[in-house]
């Protein structure tokens, strides 16, 4: 007779037993967790499921938990505080000659590059930085030189803003050092040759193809990562229907790499045991040449754990490869747990580990047999057909598994659920395969430079159906859909670099409109994040004047946003932004509309923009700053005077046209040559709050304190964005408008007139 182990469950037992490395990788992850909530919480963590693994398990993984849960805390709080000691160091350290060993290629932008960089000299040694540099862009393992300062990582300054200061501090960068002149460089043998074999392999994947076409662009993000300038409709067609971890570089590509080695030498006649020889350094050089990206690396190193147990004669396991990359991910930096990148590629793989056997159970009679057939009368025909439709439902179900383990990561960390990744995967998978074949084969040819060339043209066209079936399966209706909590009306005004100047007003479900749009830089690294996070689509443009730090660029707009309609201020300007606007908007489905003096716009939520002024129609040649229109929006009982760039003299015209200026908010950006603001239109407006913009550079773009303390001397409370950040009006229920910082404290709240006049 059997003994009965009663409350002790077979199954826990028998999974921790079979997959060792993943229980472990679990118990640390979840250490690390909580342990960034409070230390004290991370490390009562790893004794409770030790002392679970001992009395489920047994001792000895149970032991082994606790060690590696502890261990991983360890290693995650020393980096942690380390880092946080050299944030602190390096920001008060007075400026001087700093020297750095460059650990990524450098990322031009103009004439600045920035790559992260560890300090080698003149500084605290081994700290990780941030470099802003200029000149001649640096390649990994170059040695820069150059004498300037430190400053804080860049913070959110805006609602859903990407917290870019968090994420630098995620991968243990410090501060950013500010270059004050062109950088000196050395670069080894290795290193330069290492950028060689980089640039060489870029160079041959799109050879014979127009360098700026979306041919080229779709090839380089595929196969090398690199993500194409300006083509946000582009990505946009991937993210919208679930497919954009093949449209760079990620751990997909690297298993592929290695199936396509893998056929190649079973084709060779090599054997399984040294196949895997020739496997492993072809995957981690895939993932070097391709810029050595965290999702490759973890594949490679998940691949070398898979593969290396036919090397040794033991048996594959999916689960305890992805635990062994975990656990020692988990053991070197835990901070590597917070990245949305880790979250989703290990959450895929173990979902498809774990749920495919599952998943494929919804598809088991698509895979079944002709009843009453057996298999060996079976035609040809038939027997094909059979094995292509065991193919699909095995695909069904690994996609369905990992689309089921990506759902509820993707809406967490990005607002957005794709059921139609399901079937875009079967499509999108497969081209991608043969894309990254093609360009394979074009590199090993490219000594023959037109037979390569060839390759390269022919890989275009994959290009192009793979981008023709992402926008296809993003177009379908119900595909792809956000979620997140209702965004209540608001009029959201952005703080934006250089004196550029963007606001929202948005109805929640009742629609939105972008008023201004920051300059090209800004739309795309501020005010587009922001408006996606917080699930805001705009579907109309209002532009107050033809400055390029106010039109988004033009096409980048209506690319990210489906807009509609824009209400322009002048029909002719010099600038290439507004010309976009203007000529290149009707072809894109955008109705162009000019402001005129006393017209109105119908805005959401019942609210109206009325156009107080619009500048003179046929004043080319003036500075952009002298051409602003004025707008009064009417939102609830509450009025809000939207001045911009405006200076004196428009404020003169309109004091001049005798119209009603009066206003509750005047939201107000800074006249480059002129003063804003004069006495005799504050009279006439009598605003109770003034949001003002408030830029360090340039300096015509800083609000003077003098001039705040001013207008707060007349009883105007004043939400200087220099120190607030981006702002957001709503009205509440009881009709009071309270207006708030993104980094203020508390809110401005401003009672209804109507209870102003009452007993």
């Amino acid at each position: 007779m059997h003994k009965i182990e009663s409350g002790r469950p077979p199954w826990f037992k028998c999974f921790c037993g079979g997959h060792p490395l993943f229980a472990a990788a679990l118990v640390a992850a979840a250490s690390v967790a909580m342990a960034d909530l409070h230390l004290t919480w991370g490390v009562c963590t790893a004794a409770v499921l030790g002392a679970v693994g001992t009395v489920f398990v047994g001792w000895r993984p149970g032991l082994a938990w606790l060690l590696c849960g502890w261990i991983s805390i360890g290693s995650f709080v020393w980096r942690d505080q380390s880092r946080a000691t050299a944030e602190r160091e390096l920001i008060a350290a007075p400026g001087g000659w700093m020297q750095a060993d460059v650990l990524k290629d450098a990322q031009e932008k103009g004439p600045y590059w920035t790559a992260p960089a560890r300090l080698s000299g003149g500084g605290k040694m081994g700290a990780t930085v941030l470099w802003q540099g200029r000149g001649d862009p640096p390649v990994a393992g170059s040695v820069v030189t150059a004498h300037g300062n430190f400053g804080p990582l860049p913070e959110a300054r805006n609602p859903g803003e990407f917290d870019r200061a968090a994420w630098l501090r995620k991968q243990g960068i410090a501060a950013v050092f500010h270059a004050e002149w062109d950088d000196t460089l050395e670069t080894g043998r290795w290193a330069a040759l290492g950028a060689r074999i980089r640039h060489g392999f870029r160079d041959r994947v799109t050879a014979g193809l127009p360098q700026d076409s979306q041919e080229a662009n779709v090839i380089r993000a595929v196969v090398i990562g690199e993500p194409p300038p300006d083509a946000d409709a582009l990505i946009a067609a991937f993210r919208n229907s679930g497919t954009l971890h093949v449209f760079s570089v990620s751990g997909l590509h690297v298993a592929m790499v290695g199936s396509i080695g893998w056929l190649l030498l079973s084709w060779a006649g090599v054997p399984r045991r040294q196949a895997v020889l020739f496997l492993l350094p072809l995957m981690f050089g895939y993932s070097w040449i391709t810029g050595n990206s965290a999702p490759a690396v973890r594949s490679a190193w998940m691949a070398a754990v898979f593969l290396g147990a036919f090397v040794f004669r033991r048996r594959p396991d999916l689960l305890n490869a992805l635990g062994a990359v975990l656990l020692g991910a988990m053991l070197w930096d835990g901070q590597l747990l917070f990245q949305a990148g880790v979250q989703l590629s290990y959450g895929v793989v173990a979902a498809i580990a774990v749920g495919s056997a599952l998943t494929s159970r919804a598809f088991a009679a698509m895979a079944a047999p002709e009843p009453y057939l057996p298999n060996q009368l079976m035609t040809r025909w038939q027997a094909f057909c059979l094995k292509q439709r065991r193919n699909l439902a095995q695909s069904l179900g690994v996609s369905l598994a990992a689309a089921l383990g990506s759902a509820p990561l993707t809406a967490f960390h990005f607002g957005l659920v794709t059921p139609i990744s399901l079937l875009a995967n079967l499509v999108l998978v497969p081209l991608v395969f043969l894309l990254l074949c093609i360009a394979l084969a074009a590199v090993a040819l490219s000594p023959i430079a037109p037979l390569s060339r060839t390759v390269n043209r022919l890989n275009g066209l994959v290009a192009n159906a793979s981008v023709s079936s992402a926008r296809l399966f993003a177009a379908v209706p119900g595909g792809h859909f956000r979620v997140g909590r209702p965004v209540p009306p608001m009029l959201l005004v952005y703080d934006l670099p250089h004196g550029a100047g963007a606001a929202c007003f948005t109805g929640g479900s009742d629609g939105a409109v972008l008023i201004d749009c920051g300059d090209r830089q800004s739309f795309k690294r501020s005010v587009m994040p922001s408006l996606r996070q917080l699930g805001i689509e705009p579907d109309a443009v209002v532009l107050s004047h033809p400055d390029g730090g106010h039109l988004g660029g033009g096409a980048p707009v209506w690319e990210a946003f489906p807009i509609q309609q824009a209400l322009v201020p002048v029909a002719l300007a010099h600038s290439p932004a507004f010309q976009s606007w203007i000529h290149e908007g009707p072809n894109a489905g955008v109705r162009i509309r000019q402001a005129m003096p006393s017209d109105s716009l119908g805005f959401p939520d019942g609210a109206k923009l009325e156009i107080l002024h619009a500048p003179e129609p046929r004043a080319v040649n003036g500075i952009a700053d002298e051409r602003v229109a004025v707008f009064k929006l009417h939102w609830r009982g509450w009025k809000f005077l939207l001045t911009s760039d405006a200076g004196m003299g428009t404020e003169k015209k309109l004091l001049d046209a005798g119209i009603d200026l009066s206003a509750d908010v005047i939201i107000s950006g800074r006249h480059r040559t002129d003063l804003t603001l004069c006495d005799a239109f504050l009279n006439a407006v009598h605003p109770q709050v003034i949001i003002a913009s408030n830029a360090s550079f340039p300096a015509e773009e800083k609000l003077a304190p003098t001039q705040v303390a001013y207008w707060t001397s007349r009883g105007i409370q004043v939400l200087d964005q220099g120190v607030t950040g981006g702002v957001s009006a709503r009205v509440g229920a009881d009709g009071e408008l309270r207006i708030v910082g993104f980094l203020s404290a508390s809110p401005v709240t401003l009672t209804p007139h109507s209870q102003k006049s009452g007993p």
